[in-house]
């Protein structure tokens, strides 16, 4: 059998990081095969060691002193592995580059160790997609090693794939030879959301998933004793100090009063109000919960304390305002032992509430990317307005989509005016050039009569556009009739700013653009007659106040839950504005899809 071991990519990625020095002493690369906690392998960092030139002459030396290639290939086999343990990343390189001479002398076995050390090398550059395909062939084989195990682990941890994660991590717990820390096994199983999906086999394994799926079934109010359940069943399993603290941190919450700082008048009341709409629509689920709202317009933030002792809260909801954020005391809060929840990025004013809660843009643009990466889409082009949001929306997304696809081609382009927007459409889909190539060849054919059409580029496969509904409106025309007709059409995706109320389409200008919404507002949602009685109270009201309003729906519900998140922060919240998850202070939403079909709207 013939086996190409260091592929071109690989070799070419090889021959870049030889020539940058991409080994220097002040770099470090993460080991994603490291044994430590897998979740927080990405703060896990092994010194990347100087290229040691003696070192590897001197290998190379014992390479080419042995007259049998058998010898030979087992001397940079041994090499490479040890190099690679110690953190000697280039050097690793240029053994992998040495052994493509061996290709098609390698053994089965010989080839598994190379393929598995390419992974290796690929996750050190944090190239984590080109290091899963080098990783599939080996995971797809009968017996799969438990170091492939355990490093497919870590890679599934870094592309956000936690349930992912969890199946490979209780394929190792049933491969091992040696069992790990029960906080290294749980920090990945905790991610997991659909725990009623995952195998297991062994007892060890099976004892584990147990203990989650009982978790889960807990944390839903199914088994209110599940756990206890699980702890009588696997009473010498080591996941037993693991059971205890569960079960005592997802026991169900008491009844409790929240007092909510929200602005109700002045500029910001509109906004204020919406978000209160839906926490009282969140009281008619939850009755163990009463409110106390004052409203933050005259609110004097320095006797909040005493105010939470006045009202007897139990926890603080807001304030919504950044600036408001930045008057709370949490430090007197947390002399009270009150938590505190706010209700904007906390993390970009210095503060620290018990949790925050956000409808950040930054969120929904990173899911976009996420999915785009998913659904194998490689060359995006971004059409953004040249200001301050549109150039953080394109960094947001250059960046969200590196960090899975680090080789992706993205290429932007920024309009000011809606005449702008032709001219960088027909610009960056290469019709201009295209017209000014058929324009030279008319010119030299003299009287010879050129029958010809403007092509467009055909390295784009989708396009994005982060801009308001106005700006789409706008662009998705120029970009239909600049496609080639003997092109395939580029699938156009948008963010939620792309859909609003009463939009009243004249023509099909946005038709089959995608786009990510909160699930409140997407056609067909169970509860969208308690939407549109609302709409019908407040008829001044667009999505982006129903969005609101969903966002304070959700507010209240995570403020009773925040226990679950913090014990599994894979479970998940059917939350309005999408499915809500992860510790308290790093909360994450997860938006559902929309596309427009003609003058509708329909869910994907």
């Amino acid at each position: 059998m013939s086996l190409s071991i260091v592929p071109k990519k690989l070799f070419l990625c090889i021959l870049v990081c030889t020539l940058t020095a991409c080994a220097s002493s002040d770099r470090t690369q993460p080991s994603a095969s490291d044994d430590r906690v897998a979740s927080d392998i990405d703060t896990v960092t092994v010194p990347e060691v100087n290229t040691d030139a003696q070192d590897l002459a001197e290998i190379l030396a014992e390479v080419a002193a042995e007259s049998s290639q058998t010898r030979q290939l087992s001397i940079l086999i041994e090499a490479l592995a040890t190099k690679q343990e110690q953190g000697e990343w280039q050097t690793s390189a240029l053994l992998l580059s040495e052994l493509r001479r061996f290709t098609h002398r390698l053994s089965e076995s010989q080839q598994r160790q190379i393929r598995f050390a390419e992974a290796q090398w690929f996750a050190s550059q944090k190239q984590w997609q080109a290091a899963e395909q080098s990783l599939a062939p080996l995971l797809a084989s009968a017996d799969v090693a438990p170091a492939t195990l355990r490093l497919a682990r870590d890679l599934a941890v870094q592309m956000r794939q936690p349930q992912q994660a969890a199946q490979y991590q209780l394929d190792y717990l049933a491969a091992a030879a040696e069992a790990e820390s029960s906080d290294v096994v749980w920090s990945v199983l905790r991610d997991a959301h659909q725990p009623q999906q995952l195998t297991a086999t062994g007892d060890l394994a099976r004892g584990w998933l147990a203990l989650l799926q009982a978790a889960h079934e807990q944390a839903k109010n199914e088994d209110v004793s599940a756990i206890q359940g699980w702890q009588l069943r696997y009473r010498s399993h080591p996941a037993q100090a693991v059971a205890q603290v569960l079960q005592q941190n997802l026991q169900p919450l008491t009844s409790q009063v929240a007092l909510v700082l929200l602005p109700l008048s002045g500029q910001f009341a509109e906004q204020g109000q919406a978000v209160l709409d839906g926490m009282i629509l969140a009281l008619g689920e939850l009755p163990q919960l009463q409110i106390v709202v004052r409203d933050t317009a005259n609110f004097d933030f320095i006797t909040l304390s005493e105010e939470v002792q006045r009202t007897q809260a139990d926890i603080v909801i807001g304030p919504l305002l950044k600036d408001n954020v930045s008057k709370v005391d949490g430090a007197a809060l947390e002399q009270t032992a009150t938590p505190w929840f706010a209700l904007n990025n906390a993390s970009e004013l210095g503060t620290s509430p018990t949790m925050w809660f956000a409808l950040e843009p930054e969120w929904e643009i990173a899911q976009i990317a996420h999915t785009l990466v998913e659904r194998g889409y490689q060359k995006p082009l971004v059409l953004a307005a040249d200001s301050n949001s549109g150039r953080s929306a394109v960094n947001n997304f250059t960046e969200a989509f590196r960090a899975l696809q680090p080789e992706a081609t993205i290429e932007s382009g920024y309009y000011r005016t809606p005449e702008d927007m032709k001219t960088i459409v027909q610009e960056k889909l290469g019709v201009s050039a295209s017209d000014a190539r058929i324009w030279q060849v008319k010119i030299a054919a003299g009287k010879i009569l050129v029958d010809a059409e403007p092509r467009s580029r055909e390295d784009f496969d989708v396009i994005f556009l982060p801009g308001n509904i106005e700006q789409t409106r706008l662009l998705k025309p120029f970009i239909d009739v600049n496609i080639s007709p003997f092109n395939q059409r580029i699938p156009v995706y948008a963010t939620s700013a792309s859909h609003i109320l009463r939009d009243q389409l004249s023509e099909n200008d946005l038709n089959e653009v995608h786009f990510t919404e909160a699930p409140w507002l997407v056609p067909g949602h169970p509860r969208s007659n308690e939407l549109n009685d609302l709409l019908a109270l407040r008829k001044s009201w667009g999505y982006s106040l129903a969005r609101l309003a969903a966002f304070g729906h959700d507010a209240i519900l995570l403020s009773r839950h925040r226990h679950v998140l913090a014990a599994l922060p894979g479970f998940r919240l059917a939350g309005l504005t999408g499915e809500l998850y992860g510790s308290p202070t790093a909360l994450q939403r997860e938006l559902d899809w929309a596309q427009y079909d003609g003058h509708k709207v329909v869910a994907e």
